[in-house]
């Protein structure tokens, strides 16, 4: 009570900065999900954190994976344009110290359209698959950069806290053919299977 007397303005003033927050933690722990995610929102963005493995001649490496999806339909079953950029790196280590890199290492960037289709379910949990194609550009350490054409499926599940902000990991395989020229010497083909994790957003 001596503490409210004798600093009445500064305990008015805490409660004043307090209460938003408070407030704020409130409306969260309300707007929490515990059921389906409803798909209120026509526009996603998700972030993922991949470790890619080439097959035969394509490279190795972490991988990011940014999409953007538009919702084209509605339902517990939408369908979404989605628009991917993938960037790899594949480390050079060479042994012994000193040698040249690898013609399997340097980086490649994905740049693809396609759709993704997720799934209500009677948790937040939002199951998708998804497919893409587009092009893959190659920056292989020991030859010159070249393209080529690809396709990419994958599937993976977020768990929602919010209807606006999901947790989870994703699968995929990006598959193509990779137009290098005669620096090259290994096969042109371009097959990398991916996992991770990573965030949606939805806005």
């Amino acid at each position: 009570m001596s503490l409210l007397r004798h600093f009445p303005l500064a305990f008015a003033a805490a409660l004043l900065v307090g209460s938003p927050f408070f407030a704020r933690s409130a409306r969260a722990e309300e707007n929490l999900l515990h059921g389906p995610h409803p798909f209120l929102k026509d526009n996603e963005l998700s972030v993922h954190v991949l470790v890619g493995e080439g097959l035969d001649d394509a490279p190795s490496g972490a991988k990011l994976g940014i999409d953007y999806g538009y919702k084209l339909t509605g339902g517990p079953a939408p369908l979404w344009l989605d628009l991917e950029i993938n960037i790899q790196h594949a480390g050079c280590a060479p042994m012994p110290a000193g040698a040249p890199c690898g013609e399997a290492t340097g980086d490649a960037v994905e740049s693809l359209v396609g759709v993704k289709w997720k799934f209500a379910t009677p948790l937040p949990v939002v199951p998708y698959v998804k497919a893409a194609g587009g092009l893959v550009l190659a920056f292989p350490n020991a030859a010159d950069n070249a393209a080529g054409l690809m396709i990419r499926a994958g599937a993976g599940a977020n768990y929602f806290f919010f209807d606006w902000l999901g947790l989870g990991a994703e699968v995929g395989f990006s598959e193509g053919r990779i137009d290098y020229d005669s620096t090259f010497s290994g096969g042109h083909g371009y097959a990398v299977l991916d996992f991770g994790v990573g965030l949606e957003f939805q806005f």
